[in-house]
């Protein structure tokens, strides 16, 4: 394996302070001792998609699609200065990652396209800043998660293979033995990135995004046994997870639509089960949350869409929760969207870096309230490592004044997950300048690695961390020298490899590229048998084969200018590239029946290779290893092939519809938002098209659109079941994607208008708003948001509104709605406990179990989630824009849930 050198120092300008008007505002004029403060939004050379803080105190991050094959970049957040280093030799984004005990960061899987990902793995050294190439995995990975064990092995789970097909295969890396352990007896099909968390019992928990939560054993070949179901009951896609505390794991928001609604379970209980807890305020998808110092969790960023990312449904508000008293509080607003692909990471300082998102190149740098409270805490001095168990002392300048003595992972974050993370409090005794400290007693609780220790005061502040060892020294290896300059290995020694050792002859085409080799088997190199030192041990056949055969496939981002091998073989090999042979050693006929001309005992050897054998893109390189005579004895393969290339920094870009995807049903006249994700760098605009006919034939909607991933098309009065949209780069039309199937485009005379899962503005504040907040007119902008069902005490719904005590007995919802001509007709559905009033354009047209509509007048009535359905006055409604107000009253004060939704259909003319 060959470690790549660190790279060069990066000089970069700060740009000016971008601000996000109103959000930015209001933090500058609040408190910053209650609300907290953000700093300017600045420029990065690339969005940050996976960070991490290491041992140093530097942040490490890297970027998305092909650029993940680039140099990643290393912050010093204490100078604000970048530097960026040389890449490890494959594309990295969308691996997974965790450190091991000794500091380094081990990076599993990585990127091919969109759900195929790559065998390799790779260490990184935050020290010497160097990268060690790791044996392949058995199969691809792209958005796996990893989770440092607590004997410091690293389980990788889940992601999507190089065929595009899920892994299903959990694979244990061992540092004690440089090796993978694959644990068959847990095969399982999971969520991209779940959400893993090691218990205090040693087992490791995976708590979503899937309802219900799995336990796994990695003992053995491991073994999978169900676990409790969340209260909440759907799938959180995209929701965030966090273990607050030892055992103790809150999982949030998510879901399409995604829903505010959070759950915690006690993992130290002897039957764990999901309970409910105060939902955040706002409703939330690709949102992160962060550890802080004192052991409050942070929220920040996220949408409130119902695809995978919108920027045009921002969520700017920060929210911070306390497992205390389990409440929440509003902090100071961002000054930036940070949705898909966006991370948080806690500094050594106290400090939260907020960056990325899909094609965003920014930063910005959070001060929590703790940070304005005055004099911090210091720490003089403590050990750089201590055992479990351990007693040890920390010298500080305010030992009387420490509440808390906590421990917080190094944070490894990416996709709105932190696969590294962990908090802590420590037992201590403070004593005259100096506390007594005693280390966790189990690896269970804090597995073997590095941690940020921080002394909190009673007012909450907290010190500057230092950054500790827990589990006792660890030496890592010595890496072993760089490759010569240029050079990237794109297949190291120790590579997966497929292979057919079966004794026949798979005939002239098993080289080239469009081969079927789905059915050949996989393992990792060294290949063979007969000398007991394989990996993958081959089977030998009787009468015994004379040839075997190895096939893998790379990709090359560039022009190739210059190809190394070097091959370990015996007893004789030949080598093809995209079909065409380039080498050959010992083989004087590629006949299947043909022995090698010579014995090569575990021989070595190195060549140069034709650069123009290699294509920009996916590669395929095939291998025959031949026995020298039919009473050989063994057979060995393993290779390794650097390339140089060129021009290898132009990403290739990509566009994806996500609605209409196929299913969804437009009306004609009403604006419907179109969405799209963009990959690679993308161009600044594109250009929109639908067809009636299924792809026939294209009639444009819009061109020259800015690549903002959405666009509100007016839909037109035309009826086709078999609709599609097409989105095309308008600089490069050969990049364009379609609708994945039809949708359809509808100029019924009987439409759903408003559907049920809809989103609404609500207040459920107990504040009577006002006579006017029926009207068209009312600013209701500070009022939240979210898809139906809204209510709480049920736990099936989507938005979990606030609930007072006493109960309070108004509730209130609000909702545009654009007609494209009058209404003939109108027909409602209403979900609601207790009793409900609506109002169109500020006219009451109906109402269930209200007498009074004043705000502190109770339902007249209990209607335990009632379905209500009538026919209502249809002039009511307007051709153009209409305002649905509706009031949801409880029936008395000590009501134990409230529940609204609504579904509403119109007759045209």
């Amino acid at each position: 394996m060959k470690p790549l050198a660190h790279g060069r120092y990066l000089g970069w300008a700060l740009c000016a302070w971008v601000l996000c008007l109103g959000a930015m505002a209001g933090a500058q004029t609040a408190d910053p001792s209650v609300v907290g403060q953000w700093g300017p939004v600045k420029e990065w050379p690339v969005p940050a998609v996976h960070a991490h803080l290491l041992p140093t105190g530097k942040v490490l991050f890297f970027s998305e699609w092909d650029a993940g094959d680039d140099g990643p970049y290393l912050w010093d957040p204490t100078v604000d200065r970048l530097q960026q280093l040389t890449p490890p030799g494959f594309n990295i984004f969308c691996a997974g990652h965790s450190f091991l005990a000794d500091g380094r960061l081990l990076i599993a899987g990585g990127h091919i396209m969109d759900d195929h990902g790559l065998p390799d793995a790779v260490l990184f050294d935050p020290f010497t800043l160097q990268w060690t190439r790791l044996p392949d995995m058995d199969k691809g990975r792209w958005y796996p998660t990893n989770t440092t064990l607590p004997n410091g092995e690293v389980l990788v789970v889940a992601g999507g293979t190089e065929d595009g097909v899920a892994n299903t295969i959990p694979e244990v890396w061992s540092p004690a033995t440089n090796s993978w352990r694959k644990l068959t007896g847990a095969s399982r099909l999971l969520p991209y990135y779940p959400w893993m968390f090691v218990a205090p019992n040693g087992q490791v928990l995976m708590v979503g995004a899937e309802a219900t939560s799995q336990w796994l054993s990695t003992s053995g070949t491991g073994a999978w046994s169900p676990g409790p179901r969340s209260r909440y009951g759907h799938k959180r896609g995209y929701g965030s997870a966090v273990m607050y505390d030892v055992g103790k794991v809150m999982i949030i928001g998510g879901d399409s639509p995604p829903t505010n609604s959070a759950e915690v379970i006690d993992l130290n209980q002897a039957t764990p089960a999901w309970r409910a807890v105060a939902p955040m305020s706002y409703v939330r998808r690709q949102h992160n949350t962060t550890l802080l110092p004192d052991g409050t969790v942070l929220v920040t960023g996220g949408h409130s869409g119902a695809v995978l990312d919108d920027p045009g449904s921002p969520r700017y508000e920060t929210e911070l929760w306390n497992p205390r008293t389990e409440t929440w509080s509003q902090l100071a607003s961002m000054g930036a969207y940070r949705g898909y692909h966006g991370v948080t990471v806690l500094l050594p300082d106290g400090r939260v870096l907020s960056a990325g998102s899909r094609r965003v190149k920014t930063m910005q740098v959070f001060s929590p309230p703790y940070l304005f409270k005055g004099e911090r805490p210091v720490i003089l001095s403590a050990p750089e490592t201590f055992g479990y168990g351990q007693g040890f002392t920390v010298s500080t300048n305010r030992a009387e004044s420490i509440t808390q003595v906590t421990l917080v992972r190094l944070p490894s974050v990416t996709h709105a997950f932190d696969e590294n993370q962990r908090f802590l409090r420590m037992a201590f005794r403070a004593g005259s300048g100096n506390l007594s400290v005693t280390a966790p007693s189990s690896p269970n609780v804090a597995p073997p690695g590095h941690y940020m220790m921080f002394l909190v005061d009673g007012r909450g502040v907290p010190s500057v961390a230092k950054i500790i060892r827990l589990g006792g020294p660890v030496t890592p290896p010595p890496p072993p020298p760089p490759p010569p300059p240029g050079e990237k290995v794109v297949v190291g020694f120790g590579s997966s490899w497929k292979y057919d050792d079966r004794n026949v002859d798979p005939g002239a085409a098993w080289v080239s590229p469009g081969y079927d080799d789905s059915g050949w088997r996989v393992g990792a190199a060294q290949l063979g048998y007969g000398d007991g030192d394989e990996k993958t041990v081959l089977r030998k056949t009787v009468p015994l084969q004379p040839s075997v055969y190895f096939r893998k496939t790379f990709v090359v981002d560039g022009v190739v200018e210059a190809a190394a091998l070097e091959v370990l073989f015996d007893d004789g090999l030949a080598v093809w590239v995209n079909g065409r042979q380039v080498y050959s050693r010992n083989v004087g006929s590629t006949a299947h029946s043909a022995y090698a001309t010579a014995s090569g005992e575990n021989s070595r050897a190195e060549a140069s290779l034709p650069p123009d054998a290699f294509v920009k893109g996916t590669n395929t390189l095939a291998v025959m290893v031949k026995q020298s005579s039919s009473s050989s004895s063994d057979v060995s393969f393993d290779l390794e092939l650097s390339l140089s290339v060129s021009g290898g920094d132009d990403p290739t870009a990509s566009l994806k519809v996500e609605r209409p995807n196929g299913g969804e049903r437009f009306q004609a006249g009403t604006a419907e938002r179109i969405q799209w994700l963009g990959h690679g760098e993308g161009s600044e605009s594109v250009d929109l098209e639908y067809s009636t006919d299924g792809g026939g034939t294209w009639k444009s909607i819009a061109r020259g659109v800015a690549d903002t991933g959405s666009y509100d098309w007016l839909v037109p009065a035309e009826a086709s079941t078999n609709a599609l949209v097409r989105i095309t780069d308008s600089r490069m039309s050969e990049v364009r994607d379609v609708s994945d199937a039809p949708f359809t485009l509808s100029n019924a005379a009987t439409y759903v208008a408003i559907a049920f899962g809809g989103s609404w503005r609500f207040d459920d504040g107990n504040v009577d708003p006002g006579p006017a907040w029926t009207s068209a007119s009312f600013d209701d902008s500070a009022w939240r948001s979210g898809p139906g069902q809204l209510g709480y005490g049920d736990s099936d719904e989507h938005t979990v509104l606030r609930r007072t005590r006493p109960a309070q007995p108004s509730v209130y919802f609000r909702k545009k709605l654009t007609l494209p001509d009058t209404a003939v007709g109108a027909r409602l559905k209403v979900l609601h406990d207790d009793g409900f009033v609506l109002w169109v354009n500020g006219r009451p047209v109906t109402s269930r179990n209200v007498g009074s509509t004043a705000h502190s007048a109770y339902a007249t009535a209990s209607g335990e989630n009632s379905l209500y359905e009538a026919d209502i006055d249809a002039s009511a409604f307007v051709a153009g824009e209409n305002t649905l107000a509706v009031m949801v009253k409880q029936r008395s004060a000590d009501s134990s849930d409230v529940s609204f939704d609504l579904e509403l259909r119109i007759t045209r003319p």
